[in-house]
């Protein structure tokens, strides 16, 4: 499942342009701003954002969003406020068109203004997407005010009663005897909408004139949590939980089996259809109590309906699925392929950092009363440990027990260490021999975390465990992708579904496989910080004397980026220019 892409530089091909563009939408309780900001070859006035920046990975709860807007307006008249949702979307615009992808869909944290030494004012704003309410929303009990005859008994949170009713979600049958998904799965009904029960104003955007409605979190935060085959009874190893429902939900979510994350999708993703690459690719669990009928499923999600986003009608969604690091699943991750001529710079590297030779994964709950290790023995690379010495990688689960009572539970706990066991092996003993890094490419926005990259030139392909997205109306636009097992693949022919041709390779009558890497790397060069026109000249051309062939070709843009280029010809460029390099 492959997913390939045809991107021009400003200035196009053949005619065409491809120009990049971001789109905010700053959705509030009096109106919905929408805001762009493009990068061109001519100023454009109606520019409002100047620059914007997200980042998101597998390791946060949270993604991060950060952007300048033009002028203090936003700031001075609080037209823009902490906690006001917040809507990302970049892409490309044509003579056809725009083509968008939702980047991120968030909340505000921080609206502040900046001041230039020349007077000129910006509006700073940063924010977080929809994992904040998952981390804000917090699991603390007040006994004392259940004393208060007056306390509303719903809210149950702040009294005395908190943690009977609190457990009562997980000491029914159906859940005792659960597994992560049906947990969650009770926690996303049940307990976040009684700890977050703000009613956002958001702006249905597809109408001639936004329309406003009032949405909660379950009508925003959708998710679809896989069937993960393992047992917690006893999830909750302590009587009395408090903290962050997020770190409630970490512990249910078995790690590194499973993966956990929020983030926003297309839809053709999201959805659990076996005729599109996906998010989840497993059977999706339900929870079988008769109370799921609150929230009646719907096409994937529940609850339901869903209110959509961007142009692409983004899913915001929390998933939970099985770490996809076997064959049948790594095969099926959506899969985006690049060439060298997409690569800006890379940062890739062979390290015995996170190298492991030892494994075992067990429970931190034995009621059996035996030495789950003396059964189940860890499992050895002895190969790598005679090279890099001992190094174990431990798991214990928590709340993994098996009913002494049970006949078989002896057997069912001996099984699933073992499985595990050989999971952690199968997956982390050869870490040493993945290549690790990042890599930023031109500008993209459906690059997702948790997908799969295939670098064309190199014949490589990676986990994408990070995506950070970096916008600037005077610099470009260009894609940071974190990457992970970075290993050898085979060149394959993408589906049919997928249009592979590539306008740029057409246009030359040859296509980007049978260039050189020269001639590859000789179209475009982003500036980097020490960069010259003459030490550019160098490592394209191999003589410092061909600057001029590059000033030529770019004049123009430099100028109207600083003026000063006309007396000092190419003297004053910017890290992240993109300069047009011609044929040598």
């Amino acid at each position: 499942m492959i997913e390939r892409y045809d991107w021009a530089p400003v200035g196009g091909v053949e005619g065409t342009r491809y120009i990049p563009i971001v789109r905010v939408s700053f959705h509030t309780e009096k109106t919905c701003y929408q805001l762009k900001g493009t990068v061109s070859d001519e100023d454009d006035p109606t520019n409002q954002v100047l620059s914007v920046s997200t980042q998101k990975t597998l390791d946060a709860p949270a993604g991060t969003l950060s952007m300048t807007l033009a002028g203090g307006k936003w700031f001075s008249s609080q037209l823009i406020k902490s906690n006001d949702l917040v809507v990302i979307q970049m892409g490309y615009k044509t003579i056809k068109g725009e083509s968008l992808s939702s980047v991120m869909v968030g909340l505000v944290d921080r609206v502040r203004r900046t001041r230039d030494v020349d007077g000129g004012m910006a509006t700073s704003i940063t924010g977080r997407d929809f994992g904040k309410v998952l981390i804000k929303s917090n699991l603390k009990f007040y006994p004392q005010i259940g004393n208060n005859k007056s306390a509303d008994s719903e809210k149950f949170f702040l009294t005395n009663e908190g943690w009977l009713t609190l457990m009562s979600y997980f000491t029914n049958e159906n859940i005792m005897k659960g597994t992560p998904a049906v947990i969650l799965d009770n926690i996303m009904r049940f307990i976040l909408p009684k700890l977050n029960s703000v009613n956002w104003t958001v702006w249905d955007e597809k109408k001639t004139k936004p329309v406003a409605k009032k949405v909660d979190v379950t009508n925003i935060l959708r998710y679809n949590f896989a069937k993960v085959d393992m047992f917690l009874p006893m999830i909750f190893t302590a009587d009395q939980y408090e903290g962050s429902l997020w770190n409630l939900m970490e512990r249910a979510a078995i790690k590194p089996f499973t993966e956990l994350f929020v983030d926003v999708r297309d839809p053709d993703e999201a959805w659990n259809n076996k005729s599109n690459p996906q998010v989840i690719n497993e059977t999706i669990e339900e929870a079988s109590d008769s109370s799921k009928s609150r929230f009646p499923k719907g096409k994937g999600y529940y609850p339901y309906p869903r209110f959509p986003f961007g142009k692409d009608n983004g899913v915001v969604s929390v998933f939970l699925r099985n770490t996809p690091f076997d064959k049948s699943s790594w095969n099926e991750l959506l899969t985006h392929e690049v060439t060298a001529s997409d690569v800006i710079d890379e940062d890739l590297s062979f390290s015995d950092d996170e190298h492991y030779n030892l494994f075992w994964a067990g429970t931190t709950i034995n009621p059996i009363g035996f030495d789950l290790k003396s059964v189940v023995p860890p499992l050895m690379n002895e190969k790598n440990v005679s090279r890099y010495g001992l190094s174990p990688l431990e798991v214990q689960i928590e709340g993994l027990s098996i009913d002494e009572s049970d006949e078989t539970g002896t057997t069912l706990l001996e099984g699933m260490s073992k499985t595990y066991t050989a999971k952690l092996k199968s997956w982390f003993e050869n870490n040493h021999l993945f290549l690790n890094g990042t890599m930023t490419v031109r500008g993209k926005g459906n690059y997702r975390i948790g997908q799969r990259l295939q670098a064309s030139g190199i014949m490589k392909e990676f986990y994408i465990e990070s995506v950070t997205q970096s916008f600037n109306v005077f610099e470009g636009w260009t894609t940071t992708l974190s990457l992970t097992r970075g290993k050898d693949y085979k060149k394959t022919t993408a589906p049919a579904a997928n249009k592979t041709a590539t306008k740029l390779s057409a246009s030359k009558n040859k296509s980007t496989a049978q260039k050189t890497n020269a001639e590859v790397k000789a179209d475009y060069y982003t500036i980097k910080l020490g960069d010259s026109l003459y030490s550019i000249a160098v490592k394209v051309y191999g003589k410092g004397d061909d600057w001029t062939k590059i000033w030529n070709a770019n004049k123009e843009m430099l100028i109207r980026r600083d003026a000063r280029n006309t007396s000092q010809l190419g003297k004053y460029i910017y890290p992240g220019q993109v300069l047009k390099i011609p044929g040598g």
